[in-house]
């Protein structure tokens, strides 16, 4: 079986050690066939490439006849393979090879690696240059890199490439192949759109590789908009990532948001959580947002804002977790002229640009804590010294302040100090996650798809089945409200017609699972009388979850991976359908 999840067909994972250089026309390429693996990647000019399941082997091709460390492929000025005393051997045009004794191999010769072929081939120009991968298989490694880095705080970037209608497909993918080495992702997100998945990539290097598809291109008479998103500079899940390069591409939607998901208010525990923010408003009192990743806790801060006395003043937003101690003193702060090499005017500080508005600290609780204690002076104190000043300068602004962590829990685990969160804490306001509020999806959903098809340019706004839309409302939605709106900006995209259904939304995704055929939703023969779409959906969702655990005796990180979805994701379908979660034998 392939490493990642729900593309049972899809090509192996090629992770090069040592981020060797891109391959460019003329260099060579190997191409992976096996049971469930057909791929072409690229080769570097030159390096060792060890071949295995292992996730550290440079060639992974997860296969159960592949061994952890099978072969190793030198590339240089000559090309020899070694077995590494593998399990079933390796072999050359039909020739065993014996552990240990590298063996010459020719552009066209066969590699046989248990029971995967390789074959040694140029990179002919003109065709398609590598896998282009499907984006659920897209999102599920974006998710995969997340838990990764969260471990070995690694970096990488998601890109996003939107390409004028018409653009030659051949063109692009060649650029992106050059930009690209061949342990990154590439993969469709609809018509003319693209994603890339950079992977140990600094920030700066990110938006370089932007900059260069979007020259390469243009000498090609191809005209794309691109969008990056670094981790963790960005956002720290998928669902941030993947809406902030979106947002790149499309541009600003503070407004739209706005005139969208902020008016959006049918479930009666978002109403009163609404009555609560008009009263808050009117003071001057500092506000705590708490909620999940993605529940819309810069739109209830905006709302603060709006019904506040300080309207017409400055709504400055902040992401706390992109600050940097030299970034809060000399930005936040401002500086005088002369504090430091560089300085060479005055400079007003962010805050003191807010003065009779509100600002918004978002994510405060990744901030460190070195900066949360001059965070709290300014809280105190209101006043802010500037970079080489000698007079502090006073400041009149509102502070709202988000976080999705257990703030409490972080001040006793000593990542948050107490006294900034009882500062912080004058009112605290708890935002439902988007599974809480069903009554809401469907009209989010509906605006969504209208606000997508504006810009799109498209005449006709496309309708929402009713099997399209029980899929929606019988969906957990861990990403909340911004996956929502991922979900159908991309619906729009891969709906010709003039409705979105079943087939364009991510239903392995949203499912665990394959549903049945797009014909049979179609016929209308899904849903046997009396049950409805929605039970029905759910019965095969809960027995899928049933059968994995069943295979996976009880273990639920294995359960989620062979049904294609988080851990996390599983755990709340558990409880959604109040199955028991299994317990670990003693």
């Amino acid at each position: 079986m392939p490493s990642f999840r729900n593309d049972s067909a899809d090509a192996a994972t090629l992770r090069l050690e040592g981020r060797p250089q891109r391959s460019s026309h003329g260099g060579l390429s190997v191409l992976i066939v096996g049971e469930a693996t057909f791929a072409t990647h690229p080769l570097p000019p030159a390096g060792d490439l060890v071949i295995g399941r292992s996730e550290q082997a440079g060639l992974r091709i997860e296969e159960a006849s592949i061994s952890r460390r099978h072969a190793i492929l030198h590339v240089g000025a000559a090309l020899t393979v070694e077995d590494l005393g593998s399990a079933n051997g390796t072999k050359v045009g039909g020739k065993e090879v014996a552990p240990g004794e590298p063996v010459p191999v020719s552009v066209g010769d066969v590699i046989e690696v248990g029971k995967v072929t390789l074959v040694v081939q140029p990179s002919a120009a003109g065709s398609r240059p590598r896998r282009v991968w499907t984006h659920g298989y897209f999102e599920a490694r974006v998710e995969d890199e997340c838990a990764r880095s969260e471990r070995t705080r690694a970096l990488f970037a998601v890109l996003r490439v939107h390409a004028a209608s018409g653009s030659p497909t051949a063109d692009i993918h060649d650029v992106l192949t050059l930009a690209m080495r061949p342990a990154d992702v590439i993969a469709t997100y609809g018509p003319h759109e693209y994603e890339l998945l950079l992977l140990d990539s600094e920030p700066e290097d990110s938006e370089k590789i932007a900059r260069e598809i979007t020259a390469r291109l243009a000498t090609r008479d191809v005209h794309v908009t691109t969008g990056v998103a670094c981790y963790p500079r960005d956002g720290r899940s998928a669902e941030e990532l993947v809406a902030l390069a979106c947002h790149g591409v499309a541009g600003p939607r503070s407004e739209r948001a706005q005139a969208t998901q902020g008016v959006v208010i049918e479930d009666a525990a978002m109403r009163q959580l609404y009555k609560l923010v008009e009263r808050v408003a009117a003071g001057g009192i500092t506000v705590l947002l708490l909620g999940e990743t993605g529940v819309g806790k810069e739109i209830l801060a905006e709302a603060v804002h709006r019904l506040s006395p300080r309207r017409e003043k400055p709504f400055l937003r902040l992401n706390c977790a992109a600050l940097t101690e030299t970034l809060l003193e000399s930005e936040l702060f401002g500086h005088e002229r002369g504090a430091f090499t560089g300085a060479v005017q005055q400079k007003a500080g962010l805050l003191e640009s807010a003065q009779g508005g509100t600002v918004f600290l978002d994510e405060i609780g990744e901030m460190a804590l070195s900066l949360q204690v001059k965070l709290l002076r300014v809280l105190e104190q209101r006043e802010v010294m500037r970079v080489g000043g000698l007079k502090a300068r006073a400041i009149d602004v509102r502070f709202i302040a988000a976080t999705n962590r257990d703030l409490e829990a972080e001040v006793q685990r000593g990542g948050f100090r107490s006294d900034l969160f009882f500062r912080l804490n004058g009112v605290s306001l708890m935002i439902p996650p988007l599974r809480e509020r069903v009554a809401e999806i469907e009209p989010l959903a509906r605006s969504f798809v209208v606000e997508v098809a504006k810009e799109s340019g498209r005449i006709r706004v496309p309708k929402l089945t009713e099997a399209a839309l029980a899929l929606l409302k019988a969906y957990a939605w861990p990403g909340n409200i911004r996956e929502l709106r991922n979900v159908m900006e991309r619906a729009v995209l891969l709906a010709a017609g003039d409705e979105i259904r079943p087939e364009h939304l991510p239903v392995d995704k949203m499912t665990g699972g394959t549903l049945p055929s797009p014909a049979r939703w179609a016929a209308g023969t899904l849903s046997p009388p009396g049950s409805g779409l929605k039970g029905e959906i759910e019965s095969i969702e809960h027995q899928r979850i049933l059968d994995a655990l069943a295979a996976c005796a009880g273990n639920q990180t294995q359960a989620a991976k062979a049904l294609g979805i988080s851990r996390g994701t599983l755990v709340a379908r558990l409880e959604r359908f109040g199955l028991p979660r299994p317990r670990k034998k003693n």
